[in-house]
C-alpha cells in the first residue's frame, strides 16, 4: 500500500522514537520491552482508527459495530467488530495490524501457529479483571513493562505528534504495521550495530505483538490521556 509523505514521516518517527525509549544508557536495546509497547501503541491506536473510520462510513455502523462495556468497579472498555477490523481482520479498504505485522515473522503460515481467535477470546474474558491485558510469552522474555504502562507512558505522546502531523487517522494502523515489520530485525538480534537483552524469535515476537495489541484496543481511551477522535481531521 503506498503512503503520503505524512504517513511516510509517522513510519519513521514512530521507529524512531521506540527505538530511543527502550535502549539504556549503554545503548542495549530491551527487545521484549520494545515490542510489547509497540504492540500496545497499536492497539490503542486501532480503536482510535475505529472510531475514525466509523465516523466517514468506511466501517458501517451497527449494532455490533462497538460495544461499550461497564465493569463492577465502574471501569469502561470498549469491544466491537469496528476494532476488530483494526487489529486483525482488514478488508479491502483497509489493512489491519495483524495484516502488516504478521509480516514480521517472515512465515507465509504464521497464522497457523498464532491463534489470534483465542487471544481475543481470552482478552474479553479477562476484561476487568486483575490479569487482563498481561501477554502470554515465553519465560525467557522478562517483560519489565506491562502494555497498558506503555499506553500511559507514550500513547499521548505520539498522539499529539500525530495530530501536529495532521496524519489521516484511517493510515495508524498503515504506520505502527511497517513500524511492527522494520523493528523485528532489531528486536531479532540481527541489527549488528544494535545490542538486545534478548533476542527474540521472529515468531515470538509476532505473537507479543499480538498479545498487547488486542487487550489495549479495548482501553477506554479518556483513561490513558487519549480521547481525540474528534480532533483529527477526516480525509
Amino acid at each position: 500500500m503506498n503512503s503520503d509523505p505524512n504517513t511516510q514521516q509517522a513510519i519513521a518517527h514512530v521507529g524512531g522514537y521506540l527505538l530511543m525509549q527502550y535502549r539504556d544508557a549503554r545503548g542495549v536495546l530491551h527487545a521484549p520491552n520494545a515490542v510489547s509497547a509497540l504492540g500496545a501503541w497499536a492497539g490503542i491506536f486501532a480503536q482510535i482508527q475505529a472510531r475514525a473510520l466509523m465516523m466517514t462510513g468506511v466501517i458501517p455502523q451497527t449494532e455490533t459495530t462497538l460495544l461499550e462495556v461497564k465493569t463492577k468497579n465502574g471501569e469502561r472498555y470498549f469491544l466491537g467488530d469496528a476494532i476488530s477490523a483494526c487489529v486483525f481482520e482488514g478488508n479491502d479498504k483497509f489493512l489491519s495490524f495483524w495484516n502488516l505485522a504478521a509480516g514480521a515473522s517472515g512465515d507465509p503460515k504464521i497464522g497457523d501457529k498464532i491463534d489470534i481467535i483465542e487471544i481475543a477470546r481470552r482478552t474479553t474474558k479477562g476484561v476487568g479483571g486483575p490479569l487482563f491485558g498481561e501477554p502470554r510469552i515465553d519465560a525467557r522474555y522478562k517483560l519489565t513493562e506491562r502494555p497498558i504502562d506503555a499506553v500511559r507512558a507514550h500513547g499521548p505522546v505520539l498522539l499529539r505528534h500525530f495530530l501536529d502531523l495532521e496524519l489521516d487517522p484511517a493510515k495508524l494502523m498503515l504506520v505502527f504495521g511497517s513500524v511492527a515489520q522494520h523493528f523485528a530485525a532489531f528486536a531479532a538480534g540481527e541489527v549488528a550495530d544494535v545490542r538486545v537483552t534478548v533476542a527474540m524469535q521472529r515468531a515470538d515476537i509476532v505473537r507479543l505483538y499480538m498479545e498487547a495489541a488486542i487487550p489495549m484496543s479495548k482501553l477506554d481511551t479518556s483513561t490513558v490521556g487519549m480521547a481525540p477522535e474528534g480532533r483529527f481531521k477526516s480525509h
